[in-house]
């Protein structure tokens, strides 16, 4: 029964990926049907700026259906943005508003349009966010690819909610205290080393792919790893059951307290 139950989820393990690239149908799970599949055209290149008009804090949503993110800081002030596409319906709309100290902003691939990432198309967005104003960020792509260095910015926390992409992330130490991933299909590595100023949650949950993890050596760290079927490698932790900890738990007042779940795939954890 053990054996037929383990075949069962590779089954719909399998399936759910299929349906989540659009292998089964021609259409992943975020994309209207293929008769809307538009032509690729020239490249066009926008630049957009915004001001925080005054704000203290700022919640920043950031939707791609399909393509490419970049983060980074080192912004002049809430965000310098350029967008590189050449489907003008991809044209991003960026809204900002301001709530009392706080300030929104929501950049957006616009909804009803054909979301398909291939080599025929280009949809690349490269953010640079403030370096010194804090940030609360999440961000939604339902597939491509997305490449975030936060060392030189105050997100406090993060929230990532991809299809099926590759997904790189260096967090922010200076600020941070939550970390939320959720990942379908794909690659899936964090880098959590740095000077800790606070405590923090991190939460991966990945479906098909793998994961690698990479935390500091001089911060306690705890890690509850459960996956579905894959290895874990954790050479240099302590392990209890499904929780790993390195040598720093228990001495430092700074903790990083770790949810990781994989169901198909592998889990790599070092630490440096």
């Amino acid at each position: 029964m053990r054996g037929l139950a383990i075949c069962l989820v590779i089954v719909l393990l399998i399936v759910g990926a299929l349906y989540a690239t659009g292998a089964l149908t021609g259409n992943a799970w975020w994309e209207p049907r293929t008769w809307n599949k538009p032509t690729a055209g020239d490249v066009m290149t926008d630049t957009k700026a915004v001001d925080l008009r005054g704000a203290r804090t700022a919640l920043v949503e950031l939707q791609m259906g399909a393509g490419r993110v970049t983060l980074s800081g080192g912004a002049a002030d809430l965000m310098d943005a350029t967008f590189t596409y050449n489907v003008t319906a991809w044209k991003p709309i960026v809204d900002y508003v301001l709530k009392g100290d706080e300030g929104r902003l929501l950049v957006r691939q616009p909804s009803g349009t054909y979301q398909a990432f291939s080599g025929s198309y280009r949809n690349d967005w490269d953010i640079r966010l403030s370096s010194t104003t804090p940030v609360d960020l999440d961000l939604k792509n339902g597939a491509g690819n997305m490449d975030m260095d936060l060392s030189d910015t105050m997100v406090r926390t993060l929230t990532v909610d991809s299809g099926a992409s590759s997904t790189t992330i260096k967090a922010s130490p200076h600020a941070m205290t939550s970390l939320n991933i959720k990942a379908g299909v794909g690659s899936v590595n964090i880098d959590l080393t740095g000077d800790w100023k606070n405590s923090a949650d991190v939460q991966v949950n990945g479906g098909v792919g793998s994961i690698k993890l990479v935390v500091p050596a001089n911060v306690g760290v705890t890690i509850d790893a459960q996956r579905g079927l894959g290895s874990i490698d954790a050479n240099g932790f302590t392990k209890n059951g499904s929780t790993y900890r390195n040598a720093a738990w228990g001495t430092t007042a700074v903790t990083l307290n770790v949810d990781l779940k994989v169901g198909v795939g592998s889990v790599a954890i070092t630490q440096k």
